[in-house]
Order: C-alpha cells, then sequence, then structure tokens
C-alpha cells in the first residue's frame, strides 16, 4: 500500500468499507476509514472531509497480505489533527477489530461487542455522534438454545 490509496476493507455482506492510506511514516500508516459501503468495482472518487468517519494508525507489519484490495488513488484530504499528528505517538490498531470495527458501522457487527463496550466509539472521528447504522447487542437476534 502507498500514500493515496483506496483500499477495500472486507465486510460481512461481501460488499466493502471504503478506506483510504492518508500517510505513512515509517513502519505505521494512516487510514481514513469511511461510512461507504462499495462493491469491488468500485471506481475511486476523491473523498471529502465529511465522508471521513475515523482516522486509525496501523503497523504496516500486522497487515494482512492480499486481504484488503487497493482499487486506485486519489487526493488525500488534509484532516487535522489527523493529518499532522506524527504517527509514532499513536497505538496501532489491530486490522481485526478495524474490520469489525467496519462491520459494526454498517449494522453487521454488534457495536458493543467487545468486552470494553464503548472500543468502537472511542474510534470514531466525533465518538458522540454514533454511525446511523450501528447495532447494539441486544438488536441482533438470539441464538437458538439446545
Amino acid at each position: 500500500m502507498q500514500t493515496a490509496d483506496h483500499v477495500l476493507i472486507p465486510l460481512l455482506t461481501g460488499s466493502f468499507a471504503l478506506a483510504q492510506v492518508a500517510r505513512i511514516e515509517g513502519d505505521r500508516l494512516l487510514l481514513y476509514l469511511t461510512g461507504t459501503q462499495t462493491p469491488r468495482s468500485a471506481t475511486p472518487i476523491p473523498l471529502i472531509d465529511a465522508q471521513i468517519i475515523a482516522a486509525l494508525c496501523l503497523d504496516v507489519a500486522m497487515l494482512p497480505t492480499d486481504h484488503w484490495s487497493v482499487i486506485g488513488y486519489e487526493a488525500v484530504p488534509r484532516i487535522a489533527p489527523f493529518y499532522d499528528k506524527p504517527l509514532i505517538f499513536s497505538d496501532p490498531v489491530d486490522p481485526a477489530i478495524l474490520e469489525a470495527f467496519a462491520n459494526a458501522i454498517h449494522g453487521l457487527y454488534p457495536w458493543d461487542g467487545f468486552p470494553d463496550a464503548a472500543l468502537f466509539t472511542y474510534m470514531l472521528r466525533t465518538p458522540s455522534v454514533l454511525p446511523t447504522g450501528a447495532r447494539m447487542t441486544a438488536d441482533f437476534p438470539k441464538p437458538e438454545s439446545p
């Protein structure tokens, strides 16, 4: 992956969440995650500030090989304070947690599905505004008991 790449994060529906590599510093990258759900055949168009719902630091070594598709590149929005913050001071997010987060944004995974029920809320660009598709554990069907 390179700066400006548009990346597809797999969702449980078979479609993808759209993200963009905002910048890379050494072994870390800053990924802008949008609330946009897209097919694999999507054509990259420039993202606008309002589409970015999270800016997450990732450790390049932890990224799954060929699991996230790069579909092209476009200009990167410069969003303060995310764009200017040195990545060395950021705790990287595990790619599996990022995938769960992307699924939770679209209501495919419980928003409160981790032991820290507010984990995904802390990851949001604006933590006071949950995504409209977010669903809590209580909103999902209960498994049938034997």
